[in-house]
Parts: structure tokens; sequence; C-alpha cells
């Protein structure tokens, strides 16, 4: 989950000296001449990736689960849109084709990369409706925090794209959202506390 610092916190900690680590000042306009700044939890090497993670927030329900096979992290996502009717489940590869109004949705979360402390992927998630549609892409960093049991979802060059009769927007916003681990086995999506 994102958390927006107050600006007079963060000039006052900038005029104090360095940054800390788990602080990042973005682009996004505070008040004033201030920038918004985004919190990060610091990692950990506690705990483990393998089970079943839990994001919500006020738009969607998502559920990650993680296991390791041969060596390596996988991953498999199941999304529910609480704002409209679209929900997908990936398979293990992180891969989702699902229809929306009856135009196809692609969705990808690739694991690139992998160690016992930090999971590197890809986010791609592209809706194309005729000459419209939207696109998000994203370098991923999962790391655990706190004791082990959250998780923080680093999108690194995030951008959302929206097309309207053929003309792009883009959005490029730093995004990070916490997961909590709701257990080290694989659950099923009506176990859930949502």
């Amino acid at each position: 989950m994102r958390r927006a610092l107050p600006s007079l916190l963060l000039l006052s900690t900038l005029a104090a000296g360095a940054l800390p680590a788990s602080e990042e000042i973005t682009n996004v306009p505070g008040t004033g001449n201030d920038r918004v700044g985004i919190r990060k939890a610091d990692p950990t090497n506690a705990g483990t990736f393998d089970g079943t993670w839990m994001y919500v927030n006020r738009d969607a329900r998502y559920a990650m689960w993680i296991r390791t096979k041969d060596g390596a992290s996988q991953i498999k996502i199941q999304y529910q849109s609480l704002a409209g009717p679209e929900s997908f489940e990936t398979d293990w590869t992180g891969k989702a084709t699902y229809y929306l109004a009856g135009n196809p949705v692609t969705f990808d979360l690739s694991v690139v990369g992998s160690d016992p402390d930090k999971i590197s992927g890809k986010w791609n998630w592209n809706l194309v409706v005729g000459t419209s549609g939207r696109r998000e892409s994203a370098d991923l960093v999962l790391q655990r925090t706190g004791y082990g049991r959250n998780l923080l979802m680093d999108f690194r060059n995030y951008e959302r794209t929206f097309t309207r009769n053929g003309q792009d927007k883009t959005v490029k916003l730093p995004n990070a959202w916490n997961w909590n681990k709701i257990s080290k086995r694989e659950l099923l999506w009506d176990e859930l506390p949502f």
C-alpha cells in the first residue's frame, strides 16, 4: 500500500541531512512547490516467499501464490475488480488472457530472477478496444519486509498509457504495494479473508 508523506516532514528531513533509503521523493505535486514522498519498508531475510499472499485496495482484490520449483520462484495471481466486471487468474507462468466487454486483455507477471531474499520480474497488462485501450508496464522487485510476513511489491519504471482514438497519454508514477502473507500453504481464493 502506498503512503504519501506530508510535505513538511519531507522538507524537514531534507534540511536535516540525507534522506533514508526507504523514502523516495516523487515528481507528484504536493503542497505548494513540495513533492510527495513514498515510504517503503526496509527488506528483511526473515520468512520465506512460498505461500499465499493477499493485497486489497478500495478498487480491487489480489491473491498471489508463490512457490519454488526446481530452485526458481513461480508466481500465480488472481485479480477481482471491485469497481467493475473484471477478473482473471494466471497460470504458474504469470500469464492470463481474458475478455472485458468482448475485448481481449492480456496480463503477464514474468519472473526474471530470484534468490531467497528477492524476486525480480516484469509487469505488463494490456487492453485494446479498437483505437482505444490501456497499457501498464513496470519492472518489479519483490522483497519481504517486517517479520517476513509482509511483502513489498516495488513497481519500478511504472507507466500507464491510456489510448483514446489512437492518441496516447502516458502517466509515469512511483508505485509500491504491501502484501500480507495469509498462509505458508497455497490456499483457495474462497479461503482468503477478504
